[in-house]
């Protein structure tokens, strides 16, 4: 199966995490755990809610007896992210919204996805990098893009085929992307 590598996220107009979070002070990211093939109906949901959503997603090329057909994917399969205060109304509409089943924790405690790691997610995704599923990995260098496009977004190095890539990592569900660095100069942490 090939891909094309594209990568878009609902709802087309992209709300700006630091921007969200420094108006609301409590809010933060965190990412829900959706039920199989609901994360699309449950970003559309949310955002009719006006709550903020980011749902990654990436083109991939489907074949079918008779014909391709160009199909988005969620990058992270079952999981979406939202932005919202833990303890206030937002957490029960989100909980309530057909297709959620959790908001991803440990025991009684959320697990907040820093804005960093969003903030990273989306700068691929407005470069149009080239972006890989990988599996998350817990060792590895730390590195830095250090110049270019995608200059200061932070990583794990791994080399995959002979070509270097830097993996941004999502830990609340342990979920990550891998860019290609051709042409990007990197520095460790």
């Amino acid at each position: 199966m090939s891909e094309l590598h594209q990568f878009r996220f609902l709802p087309a107009a992209p709300l700006t995490a630091p921007q969200r979070t420094e108006a609301v002070g409590a809010s933060a990211w965190f990412a829900l755990y959706t039920r199989s093939r609901f994360e699309k109906q449950v970003a559309e949901q949310l955002d009719r809610k006006r709550l903020p959503v980011f749902l990654p997603l990436r083109l991939e090329v489907h074949r079918w007896q008779d014909r391709y057909q160009k199909v988005e994917v969620p990058m992270f399969r079952g999981y979406l992210f939202a932005q919202f205060a833990p303890a206030s109304a937002e957490r029960t509409a989100i909980l309530r919204t057909v297709g959620v089943v959790r908001i991803v924790g440990f025991g009684q405690t959320y697990a907040e996805v820093p804005a960093e790691q969003i903030a990273a997610l989306r700068r691929l995704a407005d470069e149009r990098a080239l972006l890989h599923p990988h599996r998350y990995l817990r060792v590895g260098q730390r590195v830095k893009i250090a110049s270019g496009a995608l200059a200061g977004v932070e990583g794990i190095l791994v080399r995959v085929k002979k070509q270097d890539r830097l993996v941004v990592a999502v830990d609340a569900i342990r979920q990550a992307v891998a860019v290609e660095l051709a042409g990007y100069e990197v520095i460790p942490l």
